[in-house]
């Protein structure tokens, strides 16, 4: 290290708290978050009383990352010092401010408030309410003929909302002034520049009459309406009953302490120094509650961050890199040799920044950097394994090597090319815990216990290693018996009218569960088979009765111990299953203490909503420390690997391509409603097509998947690999990022 960067890192650690927020800046890999650490032990050596510091990231997975961090290295001052995130900070402050009698304020997910939200806009796509019934809107509107996808887009534009600050009577108003800046001097629709940078499909938008513009000025209107309706309902019925996320719940605390400057003082005793890592991707709320406990200048709050690494523009509305250039104060740490000069060409390269990267480019790049375009999807999982196996057989710990991807949904063929190789793995991500195999084949042990007529989870229990019946078993299992015994009585909904039913007999439905549950069929089944089926209901019956008696958690341990923990191997892929069915039970439990009441059925009807719910609301946490970690970018920042994995670097999956939902919001032009509805002349709107060339939206995202890139390559400390499946596009839509720097080297 450099005297000029050693000096810096001092300064960054040693420097006094100031009136005005700290900034310590710096590329990737040059101690911004050791720096923040340390600085972080130094304050509280000097605290008094009770009084402790604050850690805080933007993302849960930073939290998660810098805990480890901490804890990696522990120290005597750390027992002052809270790492959290800000939802769990702000929601502290809600609770203490909870009035008698109000309803006691709680923390739920984001998965759990999409389905509250659905369920509070259920009266909208039903048409049911009193301004639809006196035509006061018109129930035309852009993306209401798809309730669903309405609902999440809704959903999407609220939790930004509230990230941002924005009250539903400030978005009303904004969405009244955005039209009528807009529609009262509409711009000029035939400028070159915007016919140039406009899609051929998309032109006709631009060529508006006055009255079709008025037409579309009033289908706005009565979406904003709708919206802002939306909006109120969420706040009342689901915020109202103290249900809060995490962006809730930095909402409520700013708006109290705001109303409340007293409370604010008090927090400042409490908490005299704050801290921030990865600020960049800070969005409004965040930065609001620390302005509304520290004032506007953040007097005393640290910011450690690199604006090159925001990757949380479009998903959370970061906009940390502002409070950087409005810091008192910023330390910037210069280049260290902790990245090969290889690598951060990439890197930049990656990132759009050729000048840098030409200025930068070493002679001997070839051996820290290695670049594979592979012919299929196959050969590239493929090539990823073979060199992971390679790396761990030269003494690579697995634990040193990461494949990281855009989104983890994208990663299932990696991980099972990896298993395969019998190469530990852990996975960390936005995704959907329920789109795992090991996870289905748990909930269908769980399943038959509440409800066996669930066929298509029974189904599985009976394919499952615990069971592993035969196709012909299930056959006949699914059929009736051969020579059927009549029965003493009819059972309960057993009569058919057979001649208003015509063929059909609705005990058809059932007869799967009633033949393993009852044993119907079993003198049609082979011995072996009878055998496994007679232990099963035994068991099941078992359950059942342990279901009356047994906690949830605990019931659900010990039917999968003697289900998918039965059949469990001591093979990688049986490790990577178990740490799967490890955290469906943490998520049974915190079901669980949500609602001590709830029942097995209650959280399986809840999995199956959850397992529908869009990925971005849904989060994965990496809980293996001795594995290749399958990673997306947000798991990825703040840690490093000897050796990383960029796979899957093809126009369309990384950078994504951009598809916007079905309306846009932006403070200053209001609601952009994408798809034109009723008697329209064009597929999109003329508004939506002019404020998407003047702020350059799509330049802007496929310029954030480019830092997501830069995130990903300076993981590597050791050896990078860049790989992508099928022949390079041209990069229209979205850049060939691969291409690019196949080009370059």
């Amino acid at each position: 290290m450099d005297t000029t960067v050693s000096n810096a890192f001092r300064a960054a650690v040693d420097g006094d708290a100031i009136a005005g927020a700290l900034a310590i800046v710096g590329p990737a890999a040059t101690g911004k978050t050791t720096a923040l650490i340390a600085r972080a032990r130094r304050f509280a050596a000097d605290l008094e009383g009770t009084a402790r510091v604050a850690v805080f990231t933007p993302s849960d997975a930073g939290v998660r990352s810098l805990r480890e961090r901490f804890a990696d290295d522990a120290h005597p001052n750390d027992a002052r010092i809270a790492c959290m995130p800000f939802g769990a900070f702000a929601l502290e402050i809600v609770i203490a401010a909870r009035a008698p009698g109000a309803p006691n304020p709680h923390a739920i997910d984001e998965a759990d408030a999409s389905m509250l939200f659905e369920r509070a806009g259920a009266s909208l796509f039903a048409l049911e309410w009193a301004e639809f019934v006196a035509d006061e809107i018109d129930p035309e509107i852009t993306g209401l003929r798809s309730p669903e996808r309405f609902s999440a887009a809704a959903f999407r534009l609220i939790r930004k909302l509230r990230g941002a600050l924005i009250s539903p009577e400030r978005f009303r108003t904004a969405c009244l002034q955005g039209a009528a800046k807009f529609y009262a001097h509409a711009p000029n629709l035939a400028h070159p520049d915007l016919l140039r940078e406009t899609q051929q499909k998309y032109r006709d938008s631009l060529r508006v009459t006055p009255e079709e513009l008025a037409r579309q000025q009033q289908r706005e209107i009565d979406l904003g309406k709708i919206l802002a309706r939306l909006y109120e309902q969420y706040v009342a019925t689901i915020v109202g009953c103290g249900s809060l996320t995490a962006i809730d719940a930095v909402y409520e605390a700013t708006m109290l302490l705001r109303a409340e400057p007293a409370r604010a003082t008090a927090l400042r005793a409490a908490w005299p120094a704050v801290l921030v890592d990865d600020a960049q991707d800070a969005n409004a709320g965040q930065l609001g509650l620390l302005e509304a406990i520290y004032g506007t200048t953040l007097a005393n709050v640290t910011l450690a961050g690199d604006a090159a690494q925001s990757t949380r523009g479009f998903a959370a509305g970061g906009r940390g890199e502002g409070a950087f250039a409005a810091a008192t104060r910023t330390i910037a740490l210069g280049d260290v040799p902790r990245l090969a000069p290889a690598i951060a060409r990439i890197a930049r390269i990656g990132a759009g920044d050729a000048v840098a990267a030409r200025e930068s480019a070493p002679p001997d790049a070839r051996d820290d950097v290695v670049v594979y375009r592979a012919t299929s999807q196959r050969d590239e999982t493929t090539f990823v394994a073979s060199e992971v196996a390679r790396l761990v057989a030269g003494g690579t710990a697995p634990e040193r090597i990461a494949v990281i991807v855009r989104t983890l949904s994208c990663a299932h063929g990696f991980i099972d090319a990896l298993l395969a190789r019998e190469i530990p793995v852990d996975i960390g991500g936005a995704a959907s815990l329920f789109a795992y195999p090991a996870v289905l084949d748990a909930l269908a042990a769980l399943w038959p216990v509440v409800d066996p007529f669930r066929h298509d989870f029974l189904l599985r229990a009976l394919e499952a290693p615990w069971l592993a019946l035969a196709d012909a078993s299930i056959a006949t299992l699914c059929g009736d018996a051969a020579e059927p015994q009549p029965l003493l009585f009819a059972l309960e909904g057993d009569d058919v009218d057979e001649a208003r039913a015509g063929r059909w007999d609705r005990r058809r439905d059932l007869r799967l569960g009633r033949n393993v549950t009852r044993g119907d069929v079993d003198l049609d089944l082979p011995d072996e088979t009878r055998a496994r089926l007679v232990a099963y209901r035994e068991a099941r019956e078992r359950w059942v009765a342990a279901s009356r008696t047994h906690a949830l958690g605990d019931l659900a341990r010990l039917i999968l111990d003697e289900t998918v923990g039965a059949t469990r191997t001591a093979t990688a892929r049986g490790r990577f299953e178990h740490a799967l069915v490890a955290r469906l039970l943490e998520d049974i439990d915190a079901f669980a203490a949500r609602d001590p009441l709830a029942t097995l059925a209650d959280y399986l009807e809840r999995a199956e909503r959850v397992a529908n719910a869009e990925a971005d609301l849904l989060q994965i946490a990496p809980n293996a420390r001795d594995a290749v970690s399958v990673i997306d970018v947000e798991h990825a920042k703040g840690r490093h690997f000897d050796a990383v994995f960029v796979v899957d670097l093809r126009a369309g999956a990384w950078p994504r391509y951009y598809v916007p939902d079905a309306f846009l919001f932006s403070p200053a032009w209001g609601m952009l409603p994408k798809d034109n509805v009723g008697d329209a002349t064009a597929a999109r709107t003329a508004k939506f097509t002019y404020v998407m060339f003047r702020n350059k939206i799509r330049e802007t995202y496929n310029a954030e998947e480019r830092r997501a890139f830069y995130v990903a390559a300076t993981r590597a400390q050791g050896r990078l690999f860049l790989s992508a499946s099928g022949r390079p596009t041209r990069g229209v839509s979205a850049p060939e990022i691969l291409a690019e720097i196949e080009r370059a080297t």
